[in-house]
């Protein structure tokens, strides 16, 4: 049909009051190819009985009046009835839209929805009914008043708003068609779905009871890895499943876990632990519909057989109505308690959790750390000896040096099985997100070899991904302006420098990323959108509400919402409730919501910045598409050098391979303070399986160690037991064991999550009585975040901290208006430690890689403070510039790092003296910016530092460190030293590739210390070839090897005679 024509015999048939609407408001665009017919009328008819049914079902009866009188008024008139019967003839579907809720304001309704239209032209729902209310007449022409003001940036928010609400995969499709159109569109790479298979091995059931309670809460058959999976844990091994997300994972251990309860006589207990609270209750909601159906079909079974005169009558009655159902089992598994049991948990219900001998118990790492297992004495025999399975759930997640802590305290859990029942044996079931070693992981975290489950068989639907670079910000020669804002202290002009000008600027990401979710919400696709701290969780969803309101959807307003750590459990719980309702379309998270809790439907995710490993990059895209319909996945570039590397490389970001998940137990600073923990609970004996226990297999060892050194085990026994402040244990000579020191408890000196240090440090609201908690810091670099002038950005609004109470550490803080952020100035001191086997200082070890020697060895950090500038939080200008006489130290540590000389050619002769510590920073960045793209850790777990020529300390070279950020080191500094070619590879190729003149964010000025490298992107671009030689022909290359080969030995020679040695002849000289 004619558009025009359509539009007007609306109009005259009195669908709506349009006479006072814009008529661009109602042209549909003639440059869309969709099939437009009857939309706009399907989707008023839609509208309208949707807004029907829902206040007929939800006002009360007091309230029908006004409800009917609010009706009367213009919801439904004798028009739109016409055109809903009219309708109704041309099969047009007439169906309730998505949630709708209600509102009482004054009597009036005011009913807010989350439908959209179909089509792009047609305007958006709550402008389809008018309304009598002075405030709300004006509605219809909002989008005239809001064309003065729209930029460029908006046109997104409004294609969004024109868009539709389907109810299958269309609209998503139609979003990655018009994704595709726009110029930020990188690439745009489409997964192909994955067929279910339902393969089970040979001789493989399910026994009939369980089979059927399993049917009836609407479980289909077992995927190929759900069996396989269960098959390993009946036979009494340890198992980790390492496939997708939403791939059903949690049936591979509530199955045996089951099992194991319904048999005859069985005391089976089972303990599962989830690194998050919402985890666990997530689970415990799921596992008890099981047990709630089996308490239905004992109901109904009893019921229906409670005629049968005799047993025999009654067992025949269940063999024919209820073929192979066993009664017995059934009814154990009906009566299986099970419970969480975590630091939320009151003290009065965990003590009726353990009188009542509940056989399921939820939990995470930390509540075993700090009560269950200082408590074992309280649960007894009845459980600890009972436990056939231990479940570790998101095994992957645990990693770096809370991976390390949890390995250890699964070691304190197993003291605790074999003390009360020795000829236990417990196994692990282990999931895990897809790494590429899994078996080595668990078998580091549990003492377990498991077997690997790591194919798939569950389906999944079609996903595109996405790669999205944000545009050249807008404004004289393409620079940044005002207009293009910058969010979380990361504007579009980032350098304070007037002479900046000439550089490209790009805008925000966490704009286009507000932008982009903006546009999912109007299209009612429910999202999840992942950023990297927790301040841009609040900052982001902030800014997506304020587009919502600009485009005058205030209705979705509430939609939208942010989750992170910091929460308390009422917040938690009540974000979560939401989410699994639907109640909210957008959710801006930390990696807090990477892992499994049920999110309910979701079509698309939002990554604000690549995610620095493949396995986090496909958890997160997983969390969408669970449907098996389409779903996408839109990775915002930021202006890092790993997204810029990734950028030019779109093919290889969507194909690289999971890397490897890193943790070390044996790390003798860790272990130093879990022996006293492990002595509380049972005295430690060296003489048997604890000295086995606490120590590493050949299969952890990393290289060769010398004779002379002391296992880490060795060294933290030593410290436990020294004869200073510090002791923690005693040696009793008549058990020869060693116990805690009287009066200490050591557990609660043990941070899992993060790095040991002093007591938190807590964040208040000066203003309010009592004052309002609103932030904790761990004590570990707390002096970095918290300083009088800092701005925080929080839940409850913006705050600056007034002043810090150190004895009590208490920072008071008041409501801050002005949009700034605050950026500390630091400086880093290092200081390489000499090898000492009594003190378990390894050796230094070193290699030669192309003109370069790398060095790996232990090192002394000092971090220190000097101050801090404020920035307007949009323009990027320095505001406020405060540098303190006496710096504070932030952290001083121990560690484990990697550092490389610059080759003297470069040093003396390719890069003048005045610009070599601008060019070093600059390749010192670059490396920590990459270090993701070779190792499965976060840009924050490495940091560098470097030391230039100094005429006063005697030194005449420049050094670079790359340090493990971890205390003592968790195992990255040696991933680095083992990859470090290709780190300079790509830090190469990024700089070469970047299009800026002379550096920017997305190459050498990187990171916190990306003001240090200045502008001298050719220079860095010269060091790097100078580090790996490339300007050298192969010749030159031997030469230069030669020539070091000589200087490690401590022998020189003249540069003309090196030319004439041979090799044989070198090997001579070496000797």
């Amino acid at each position: 049909r004619d558009r025009d024509v359509l539009a007007r015999g609306m109009t005259s048939s009195g669908v709506g009051a349009f006479d006072d609407w814009d008529d661009d408001e109602l042209r549909l665009d003639s440059s869309d190819d969709s099939d437009l017919d009857l939309v706009l009328m399907d989707n008023v008819v839609k509208e309208h009985e949707r807004r029907r049914r829902a206040m007929s079902s939800m006002m009360s009866e007091e309230d029908q009046g006004a409800g009917a009188s609010h009706v009367a008024r213009g919801v439904e008139n004798d028009g739109m009835k016409r055109k809903r019967e009219s309708s109704q003839k041309h099969d047009v579907s007439v169906q309730p839209v998505s949630t709708t809720a209600t509102s009482w304001r004054g009597g009036e309704v005011a009913v807010l929805h989350e439908s959209n239209f179909l089509k792009r032209g047609a305007d958006s729902s709550n402008r389809m009914t008018p309304s009598t209310s002075k405030a709300s007449s004006k509605t219809p022409r909002a989008s005239s008043a809001g064309k003065k003001v729209r930029s460029r940036v908006h046109t997104m928010i409004e294609a969004g708003k024109n868009s539709g609400s389907g109810e299958d995969d269309s609209n998503v499709r139609e979003l990655v068609r018009f994704l595709e159109r726009r110029p930020q569109c990188v690439n745009v790479t489409w997964l192909d779905k994955r067929v279910e298979d339902n393969t089970v091995p040979p001789g493989f059931t399910v026994c009939p009871t369980l089979s059927e309670v399993l049917r009836r809460c609407g479980c289909g058959a077992l995927f190929k890895h759900q069996a396989n999976a269960i098959k390993a844990a009946r036979s009494g091994k340890s198992v980790v499943i390492a496939t997708p997300t939403a791939s059903g994972k949690s049936m591979c251990y509530v199955i045996p876990i089951f099992e194991a309860i319904m048999e005859e006589k069985s005391n089976a207990k089972a303990l599962l632990m989830f690194p998050l609270k919402a985890l666990a209750n997530d689970q415990l909601n799921k596992m008890r519909r099981f047990t709630e159906c089996a308490q239905e079909m004992v109901f109904e079974i009893n019921t229906a057989a409670a005629t049968a005169k005799s047993t025999k009558e009654k067992n025949d009655f269940l063999n024919e109505h209820y073929p192979g159902i066993d009664m017995k089992r059934l009814q154990r598994l009906a009566d299986a308690k099970m419970a969480v049991c975590d630091g939320d948990t009151a003290d009065d219900v965990k003590a009726e959790i353990r009188k009542q001998g509940t056989q399921v118990i939820l939990t995470n790492p930390d509540s075993l750390h700090h009560a269950m297992l200082p408590g074992h004495k309280s649960w007894g025999k009845k459980f600890w000896g009972n436990i056939k399975y231990v479940v570790l759930d998101e095994a992957h997640t645990h990693t770096g040096v809370a991976g390390s802590h949890v390995a250890n305290v699964l070691r304190r859990l197993l003291r605790v099985c074999t003390l009360w029942d020795s000829s236990s044996r417990v196994e692990f079931i282990c999931t895990s997100a897809t790494i590429s070693n899994p078996v080595a992981h668990v078998r580091r975290l549990t003492t377990r070899t498991p077997v690997c489950i790591d194919e798939s068989g569950a389906p999944s639907g079609e996903k595109a991904m996405v790669l999205w670079q944000p545009p050249a910000a807008e404004g004289p020669s393409g620079q940044g302006n005002s207009s293009s804002k910058g969010f979380n202290g990361l504007p579009l002009n980032n350098h304070e420098n007037e002479n900046a000008s000439s550089q490209m600027q790009r805008r925000s990401p966490y704009a286009e990323a507000a932008d982009i979710i903006a546009n999912l919400v109007q299209r009612n696709i429910r999202c999840l959108a992942f950023v990297s701290a927790r301040k841009v969780a609040d900052t982001v969803a902030r800014d997506v509400k304020q587009l919502l309101a600009k485009v005058s959807r205030t209705d979705l307003v509430s939609k939208v919402d942010s989750y992170r750590a910091g929460y308390n459990q009422t917040e938690r719980r009540a974000l979560e409730r939401r989410l699994q309702r639907g109640e909210i379309s957008a959710l801006v998270c930390t990696s807090a919501l990477e892992m499994g809790i049920d999110v309910g439907a979701l079509d698309a995710t939002v990554h604000v910045g690549i995610p620095e490993t493949a396995s986090a990059m496909w958890q997160q895209a997983g969390r969408a598409g669970r449907r098996c319909g389409a779903s996408v996945a839109i990775v915002v570039a930021c202006e890092r050098p790993l997204d810029h590397y990734y950028v030019s490389r779109a093919d290889e970001l969507f194909s690289r391979r999971p890397e490897e998940a890193l943790c070390d137990p044996h790390n003798a600073a860790i272990l130093e303070v879990h022996l006293p923990c492990a002595a509380k609970e049972v005295a430690i004996d060296l003489r048997g399986a604890d000295s086995v226990i606490f120590s590493a297999c050949k299969e952890d060892v990393v290289g060769e160690l010398p004779q002379s050194f002391k296992s880490p085990l060795h060294l933290a026994v030593k410290r436990a037991l020294g004869g200073n402040n510090k002791r923690t244990c005693v040696f009793n000579l008549t058990t020869k064991t060693i116990e805690c020191l009287p009066g200490l408890y050591p557990h609660r000196l043990v941070m899992l999550r993060g790095v040991q240090s002093d007591e938190s440090w807590t964040l208040t609201d000066a203003t309010s009585e009592p004052h309002r908690i609103l932030e904790k810091f761990e004590g570990h670099r707390a002096m970095s975040r918290l300083y009088v002038g800092c701005i925080h950005l929080v839940r409850e609004g913006q705050f600056m901290v007034r002043k810090l109470d150190h004895e009590n550490r208490i920072a008071y803080a008041t409501a801050y208006d002005k949009l700034e952020a605050t950026t500390t100035r630091e400086r880093t001191e290092v200081v390489i430690i000499s090898p000492d086997a009594k003190q378990g200082v390894e050796e230094i070890l070193s290699k030669r890689v192309r003109a370069t020697r790398v060095f790996l060895g232990s090192l002394h950090v000092i971090e220190r403070v000097n101050g801090f500038i404020r920035k307007d939080h949009y323009t990027g200008k320095v505001v406020h510039e405060e540098m303190w006489a006496k710096p504070v130290v932030s952290a001083a540590f121990s560690t484990r790092a990697v550092w490389f000389d610059l080759p003297d050619e470069v040093v003396h002769r390719r890069v003048a003296l005045d610009a070599l510590k601008e060019a070093t920073v600059g390749v010192q960045n670059m490396c920590v910016g990459l270090v993701g793209s070779i190792a499965m850790c976060d840009t924050r777990d490495i940091a560098g530092a470097s030391i230039f020529p100094s005429s006063e300390a005697g030194y005449g070279g420049a050094r670079i460190f790359l340090y493990d950020t971890t205390p003592h080191g968790i195992g990255l500094a040696e991933k680095v030293y083992e990859n470090i070619e290709a780190l300079w590879n790509k830090s190469l190729r990024t700089v070469v590739e970047c299009a800026c003149e002379s550096g920017c964010p997305s190459c050498i000025q990187a990171g916190p210390k990306g003001r240090d490298a200045g502008f001298a992107k050719n220079h860095s671009k010269v060091v790097l070839e100078g580090i790996l030689g490339t300007w050298m022909d192969s010749a030159g290359l031997e030469k230069a090897s030669r020539q070091a080969t000589l200087e490690e030995k401590g022998l020189t020679t003249h540069p003309r005679a090196l030319e004439e040695i041979t090799t044989a002849q070198l090997e001579g000289a070496t000797k």
